[in-house]
Order: C-alpha cells, then sequence, then structure tokens
C-alpha cells in the first residue's frame, strides 16, 4: 500500500490540509478538533480497505462538526453508552453523505465490509446477530451499507428509516436521543425476562 498515496487522497477528499498519521492502530480515526486522520498499518488489507477507511474518516472531516461533537464528547449527563450510539448515527449519516459526495467509494465500502466481516473484524462471526441488541444490529446493516439480512421489528424498521434520512449533526442529535430510549428500554425488558 502507498501510504503517500493515501495521505494525499485523504487531503484531497477533505478539501483541507490535514495532518494525517499512519501508525500501530487498531482502526482508523479522526480527530475534528485537531483535525488529524490516522491510519493503520494494516499489512493483509487490500486498497478497498484502506479506501474505506479514508472514505469513512474524510467523512468525519467534511461534515462532523467539531463544536457538536466535542459538546457531546463533554457532556458530562450523556454516559460513554450513549456516546457509542451517537457514533453508530453519525458513522451511518457521514457514510452516506461523503459517498453521495464521491459515488465511486460505495463499491471499495461494500468490497471492504464484506472484507472486514469475513475476516471477523467485527468480533460477531460465532454469534446469532438476530439475537444482538438493536444498536449493535444497526451498527452492522449500516456499515454492510444496509445489504446483510437482519431481522428487525416494524418500530426498529421506522428508525432505520430516520438514519437513512439523516442529513444534519442535529438531526443526529434527535435520532440518537430516541435510539438510546429505545434501546434503554429493550435492555429492561430483557433483564426483566432473564
Amino acid at each position: 500500500m502507498n501510504l503517500s498515496a493515501q495521505e494525499y487522497l485523504a487531503k484531497l477528499l477533505a478539501k483541507e490540509n490535514l495532518s494525517v498519521q499512519h501508525g500501530n492502530y487498531s482502526t482508523a480515526s479522526f480527530d475534528v478538533v485537531n483535525r488529524v486522520l490516522r491510519l493503520p498499518l494494516w499489512k493483509d488489507k487490500g486498497k478497498d480497505v484502506y479506501d474505506l477507511l479514508v472514505g469513512h474518516e474524510v467523512g468525519h472531516a467534511l461534515y462532523t462538526p467539531a463544536d457538536g461533537w466535542h459538546d457531546v464528547a463533554t457532556d458530562e449527563t450523556k454516559n460513554k453508552n450513549f456516546k457509542s450510539f451517537l457514533n453508530v448515527v453519525e458513522d451511518a449519516r457521514i457514510e452516506k453523505k461523503v459517498i453521495r459526495k464521491y459515488p465511486g467509494l460505495k463499491s471499495s465500502f461494500r468490497k471492504a465490509y464484506a472484507e472486514l466481516s469475513d475476516r471477523d473484524f467485527f468480533g460477531i462471526q460465532h454469534r446469532n446477530i438476530n439475537h444482538m441488541s438493536f444498536i449493535d444490529r444497526l451498527n452492522i446493516y449500516t456499515k454492510s451499507q444496509y445489504s446483510e439480512n437482519i431481522r428487525f421489528s416494524v418500530e426498529e424498521m421506522q428508525m432505520i428509516g430516520e438514519v437513512q434520512m439523516l442529513e444534519t449533526w442535529e438531526d443526529v442529535l434527535r435520532v440518537t436521543e430516541k435510539i438510546y430510549g429505545y434501546c434503554k428500554n429493550e435492555q429492561a425488558e430483557l433483564s426483566a425476562g432473564d
């Protein structure tokens, strides 16, 4: 993999001179405040996976507001679980928007997620995905570009429709609150059934 090419690609797609760091990271990430894109040095992953990583993180560079993300990250009334939910919902929005902006990424995203799934990157290969919580099923469903065969209730499908329609950060906050409330109730029902 040509690391310089990936760095230039990230800067071109983001339309800014953001800092790109390659290192021993478990996955890619983007620091929305300091404008640093971190890419892992994976030797056994192909071009599609790196295009996915760059495209996804560039999506954060283009669409995740630093102030909005920082406000939630430092909001002590929001727990870590809420922030994880927010990340799942925001990932769905930024991936949709970056693919809309750069349609050529759609094929790379699909191929890369299929490769990562085949290698059990998400750690679900030996689990029944339909028995997982809604937020976990939603995460896999959106990451697969809505191609995984996963069961959802009617209410969950309505929330998935809302996720698919996300455009603004305010939309993300609103839909995350709704999904978080639903999942808290889901957990309470599962606990009551034990």
